[in-house]
């Protein structure tokens, strides 16, 4: 009783510095009224955790972040803090697009999941059969690549394989072309390597699929049915916003933050990381991923999706650094964590100095998204503090 009495009095010093907020959405489901018990916890819970959030990231001085909440089908939480550019007192608020990096890999992955609901695409799915052009020095391990091993890592070629020819503005078709160069390091589905070129391979194997661009796919069959109104997969639809968080990058010498330029990176393998989104778009998104969007993708193809394909326990991942995080694994676009005797669901990302941050519960069925617009220290114990918070105010509801 004396540790859950002082872990209360902390968390309550944490918000004392809370400054005003901007924009704040609380909304309970008047469908399906929870108990009061229940109200009471998550507004106890919703309340603390925004003192830490607002507190920590004053301290961090990041310009900006926003932040989304999501309870079974319900936004219950949602916010921007700070300001789009440094020096300015234009402040984020819930339309504010930022990029969402390597997050894209999780939405590439539920466009895939839409596909196979609609006999479009196979995970088991020949990838050199419907992109020609690609190939290997082992062109027998290049053949027997499928879907699965793209979104998943494990095609078996060294990590960020062609990333410079990413970074050299190339674009997919002339990347692609030039993996008949590259030699594997392991069999395919038995070694994790993260990527990013080959990761967007299944752009063009879904483009193959349907006769319709990527980008056209991403809007007609997840970002406009979904109602993704701010979201997009191009540099020229970010340039172009008028309402955007502009990127920041850190002087470790000077400890200041200074503004930079948007740059082209990543889009030309936006399946990867060249997708657009504001907070409010990944409410929706939440939403999608939580399982209440059946008609965007199926409960089966979801479940797929957060299928684990390997195991990345024992690789340098800084997830397997949580406390509570026991095991850890990819799916496909997603990895799977074992938490404290449950199932996450979590990704991170990080290009032109945004970082950006998701994770789902599905047994309680919660999720949140943090975008910063600046690297931080808060960045990386933002997901985890998340989970002890909601896991202690769980705890004392039971009481």
């Amino acid at each position: 009783m004396k540790k859950i009495i002082g872990f209360f009095i902390s968390l309550c010093i944490i918000g004392c510095t809370t400054s005003k907020m901007e924009e704040k959405e609380v909304v309970l489901d008047q469908k399906q009224k929870p108990e009061t018990e229940k109200i009471d916890s998550l507004s106890f819970f919703l309340d603390h955790y925004e003192k830490f959030f607002a507190t920590n990231f004053n301290i961090s001085e990041c310009p900006g972040a926003a932040i989304v909440i999501v309870k079974d089908s319900t936004v219950i939480y949602k916010r921007g803090f700070g300001v789009k550019e440094i020096h300015t007192t234009d402040s984020v608020d819930v339309n504010t697009v930022f990029r969402i990096a390597s997050l894209s890999k999780g939405v590439t992955s539920v466009l895939a999941g839409n596909l196979v609901d609609n006999n479009e695409l196979q995970w088991g799915q020949s990838v050199n059969k419907s992109v020609k052009s690609f190939d290997l020095k082992d062109k027998a391990q290049a053949k027997r690549l499928k879907v699965n091993h793209l979104l998943s890592h494990t095609a078996g070629l060294y990590k960020y394989t062609n990333s410079k020819l990413i970074h050299k503005g190339l674009p997919l078709t002339s990347i692609i072309s030039n993996f008949k160069r590259n030699g594997v390091v392991a069999k395919e589905g038995t070694d994790y390597e993260y990527q990013n070129a080959v990761f967007s391979v299944v752009e063009k194997v879904m483009e193959n699929a349907t006769e319709k661009s990527f980008e056209a796919l991403l809007k007609e069959r997840l970002f406009i049915p979904a109602g993704m109104e701010n979201a997009s997969s191009t540099f020229a639809d970010i340039k172009q916003n008028t309402n955007v968080a502009l990127p920041h990058k850190w002087n470790h010498y000077s400890k200041k933050y200074s503004l930079t330029n948007l740059h082209r990176n990543y889009y030309n393998v936006a399946a990867a990381g060249g997708i657009n989104a504001s907070i409010s778009d990944m409410a929706e998104y939440l939403k999608v991923l939580l399982g209440y969007r059946p008609d965007i993708i199926s409960k089966e193809s979801l479940t797929e999706v957060f299928n684990p394909m390997i195991c990345t326990s024992q690789k340098d991942t800084y997830v397997n650094l949580w406390d509570g995080v026991t095991d850890s694994y990819y799916a496909k676009g997603w990895r799977v964590l074992d938490y404290r005797d449950r199932t996450i669901i979590y990704h991170g990302g990080n290009v032109n100095q945004y970082k950006t941050q998701l994770m789902i519960d599905p047994e309680n069925k919660i999720g949140v998204c943090v975008l910063f617009n600046g690297p931080n220290p808060f960045n990386g114990p933002v997901i985890p503090t998340f989970l002890n918070y909601y896991d202690f105010f769980a705890d004392v509801s039971k009481r």
